[in-house]
């Protein structure tokens, strides 16, 4: 892509050329190119260190200009154009006045703009998710002890590690020096029941006899949608079962006109044109799966949220279960579903919920009977160092299996390059730009089990499968040597 050909503005200069840019990989629909690009002069506008901003039409898209000026008499001129993607350039005066981390800064700041606006469009979508065979009025699986304790446990770690402790505490009263025996019992029974616990999360399973996701997204003008929130939203448990009955239910596909007259009969306003049905045979994708693994198919279960994702536990094949949610089906194409489905699959085959947890448990046992009869000669300080020290240590371990389940769905699926595009997604549904591209050591040193996303994505977008002998020795060689690079900022 060339660089822009200024419509000179008065007041920018031809001196310095365009001398950096970035591409934000994102395709902006003809008919909402004007109303992004009042949102970002509406938003710029604000910028009190902003001047000689316009707007011009190019052939096949537009060009937004602007400049930044500085304190120090400096400026930069920056030039977007809005084509089949999202090209930024930069032109700064003096010629070197701006570092690479200063425009690296600037280019989160202006896609985070951009995606912020496509994030309030989206706001205006309803999904409403289905399968051939499901119980549309939520049954006792929705809801009791299982329920709690699989968001408990499958949700923030910190607040599970607090709860773990307050029952350590309170155990301790009845078993005294035989607490950490029986709390590791109890974590095995934990990691045993855990692919219950992950289902009773879903709303429903994806077997052979219910094979496919339906997804049926109404996007709407704001408005419009304020009005669905209102009127039909409290009854759409009800509006679901009417489509389901004269759908699904009697063998027949999701249609535009069914949608459409439930949703009307309910007090919505939805027009054939905001209605976007998907449906993915998701039973198909894991029994191919499972078959490249080695295992039968897993448990899989659906659980309808938003935000892409996927997870697995079990200490084995046969005892495991696979949860998705309706994001990662909506948002995501087949390949890309395979792609994220074979890296939990790994998870599954490696056994790595209870390789984490045995590793766990021998540090547990070790600090508790070995290390702090040692540290009570100290003090309390250095038993918190150490403890900081051991579960850190123990995260970075766990980067190597996620790492290394990387590498097996890139193996099993031979498309490494399209797992990283799935990751890439991912990262930019959550941060709303590419700041998870930024290379920091804290992100190596963090209580995550997953190694940086940027590493993630550069490893696979440059792995040659045929170079990979033992996946798991390439994870733990491609983690240690990236964490080492990071210092260096590569």
């Amino acid at each position: 892509m060339s660089a822009p050909a200024r419509k000179n503005p008065e007041g920018f200069s031809d001196t310095y050329p365009w001398k950096r840019t970035v591409t934000i990989d994102l395709a902006v629909p003809p008919d909402q190119l004007s109303k992004l690009l009042d949102y970002l002069i509406n938003t710029l506008e604000h910028n009190p260190d902003m001047s000689k901003l316009s707007n011009s039409s190019i052939d096949g898209g537009a060009l937004l200009q602007y400049r930044l000026n500085s304190i120090d008499g400096s400026s930069l001129d920056v030039a977007v154009q809005f084509l089949d993607k999202i090209y930024v350039y930069y032109s700064p005066y003096p010629e070197n006045s701006a570092s690479e981390k200063d425009l690296r800064a600037l280019d989160m700041q202006f896609e985070a703009l951009v995606r912020s606006y496509f994030a309030e469009q989206s706001k205006a979508s309803l999904f409403l998710v289905f399968s051939p065979k499901m119980n549309i009025i939520p049954g006792a699986k929705e809801r009791g002890v299982r329920k709690f304790l699989a968001s408990l446990i499958f949700g923030n770690m910190l607040y599970f590690f607090i709860i773990t402790l307050m029952i350590g505490i309170l155990v301790y009263q009845f078993f005294l020096n035989y607490t950490p025996l029986v709390l590791v019992l109890a974590s095995f029974v934990l990691v045993l029941s855990a692919p219950k616990l992950l289902a009773a999360r879903g709303e429903f399973d994806i077997t052979s006899d219910n094979p496919s996701i339906h997804i049926a997204e109404l996007r709407m003008k704001r408005n419009e949608f304020d009005q669905v929130m209102r009127t039909c939203f409290p009854k759409i448990m009800d509006v679901k079962k009417r489509i389901y009955d004269s759908t699904l239910a009697v063998g027949k596909d999701l249609d535009q006109s069914t949608i459409i007259s439930s949703m009307n009969e309910y007090g919505a306003v939805c027009k054939p044109e905001a209605v976007n049905i998907k449906r993915v045979d998701v039973y198909r994708l894991v029994k191919d799966l499972a078959s490249k693994f080695g295992f039968g198919e897993p448990r899989i279960t659906l659980l309808n949220v938003l935000p892409p994702n996927a997870a697995a536990t079990g200490i084995s094949p046969k005892h495991a279960t696979v949860l998705v949610t309706s994001g990662l089906i909506a948002q995501m194409e087949e390949d890309e579903i395979k792609t994220v489905l074979a890296h939990e699959f790994s998870h599954v085959k490696a056994r790595d919920p209870l390789v984490l947890l045995s590793l766990a448990t021998l540090e547990y046992l070790m600090r508790v009977y070995v290390l702090w009869p040692f540290f009570a000669q100290f003090s309390l300080i250095a038993d918190l160092v150490y403890l900081v020290f051991s579960l850190t240590l123990l995260f970075f371990v766990a980067k190597f299996l996620e790492a290394r389940a990387d590498l097996d769905a890139a193996m099993v699926t031979g498309m490494p390059k399209l797992l990283a595009a799935s990751l890439r997604k991912l990262g930019l549904w959550k941060f709303h730009s590419s700041v998870f591209e930024i290379v920091n050591v804290g992100e190596w040193l963090k209580w995550d089990p997953h190694p940086p996303l940027y590493y993630r994505i550069r490893t696979l977008e440059k792995l040659d499968l045929s170079n990979v002998h033992h996946t798991y020795l390439t994870a733990i060689k491609g983690c240690l040597s990236g964490f080492i690079n990071s210092f260096k900022g590569k």
